[in-house]
């Protein structure tokens, strides 16, 4: 797999001089090819004034944003096709509060707070004042270096002036104070300095409560592999989606258990197959109707595959050869 590259490149947009509905619309491009699709509801659309700064920081990218009071709606990958790269936000309230709805909770994020979110799903942000805030863009497979299931601690506002958050804040108050431009470390490492600090920020508080939740997603992977594995579509990629996580912390999850997901789906659409092969009343359904009904769409892989599990053929199964336990 190709590592994303990384970020160096420096740029900065503002709406100044242009027409309202130009820079609008400059701005919902904007995100949506760099945070997410958005749909924007300004509280005075005579009013628009924003600005951003945008910093490169190894994989990560830091967003600088003033903008005016507003509701912003992030659709989702679900609800609108995803431009900008699947990654974990963390929004650095700077002046002026977000309030903030996701996964069923509507939280403020106060100046000097900063919240997790995910791209990829439903939430929204409302400001009722002129705002600044940092938005800090880490790709999902960078982040689970450091925090192994960022899903446990989104939506959980928390401070970054006091204990392990206060050196985390002090890290972003020093790079929107130039200190990019002189700093002793290339950007590389400096991003490994965020990465290590947010561990630090967050880590604590969920010693306790992470392996019970590692256990309840693994559950939830399971159930979903149990209920839809007739769907030959069915894959990592979309469970874990749905589950909302990534797709190498789903394997990482299930190997902990010491299996995977390909053999679980496989073990399930087997004992599916061998039910309905000793069932009289699917007699009269053919070997390869029996492998569609199971989620296999080659019938020639089904039989390989039952043979290695049950050591005889689909058909000797159904004559009455199975093996006895």
């Amino acid at each position: 797999m190709n590592r994303p590259a990384a970020v160096t490149k420096d740029e900065s947009w503002s709406s100044k001089g242009l027409a309202q509905r130009d820079a609008i619309s400059a701005w919902r491009d904007w995100a949506a090819s760099t945070i997410a699709p958005i749909e924007v509801e300004l509280f005075d659309p005579n009013a628009f004034a924003a600005q951003w700064v945008s910093h490169g920081i190894g994989q990560l990218r830091l967003l600088h944003i003033n903008a005016p009071a507003q509701r912003v709606t992030h659709i989702g990958e679900e609800g609108a096709p995803m431009r900008a790269s699947p990654s974990i936000q963390l929004v650095y309230a700077r002046h002026g509060v977000l309030r903030t709805t996701m996964a069923g909770r509507t939280f403020d994020v106060a100046p000097g707070q900063f919240v997790l979110l995910d791209n990829t799903r439903f939430y929204q942000m409302e400001m009722s004042t002129e705002h600044e805030c940092i938005d800090l863009m880490m790709p999902q497979g960078w982040l689970e270096k450091y925090l192994p299931d960022p899903s446990t601690l989104l939506a959980r506002p928390v401070s970054a002036s006091a204990g392990w958050g206060a050196p985390l804040g002090a890290l972003i108050e020093t790079i929107l104070d130039g200190g990019l431009d002189d700093a002793p470390l290339p950007r590389p490492l400096i991003a490994e300095q965020f990465g290590s600090l947010l561990a630090l920020a967050t880590g604590m508080e969920e010693t306790d409560k992470a392996p019970r939740h590692r256990n309840q997603l693994a559950a939830r992977i399971l159930r979903r592999i149990e209920s839809d594995y007739a769907d030959p579509d069915l894959s990592p990629e979309l469970v874990a989606r749905q589950v909302g996580i990534s797709k190498r912390y789903l394997q990482t999850l299930l190997a902990a258990s010491g299996t995977s997901f390909v053999q679980e789906l496989n073990a399930t659409r087997l004992d599916r197959a061998s039910e309905l092969l000793a069932d009289p009343r699917a007699v009269g359904l053919a070997i390869a109707d029996i492998a569609f009904r199971t989620g296999f769409l080659d019938p020639g892989y089904f039989t390989r595959l039952f043979r290695k599990r049950f050591g005889i053929t689909p058909r000797e199964f159904r004559a009455g050869n199975a093996p006895r336990s």
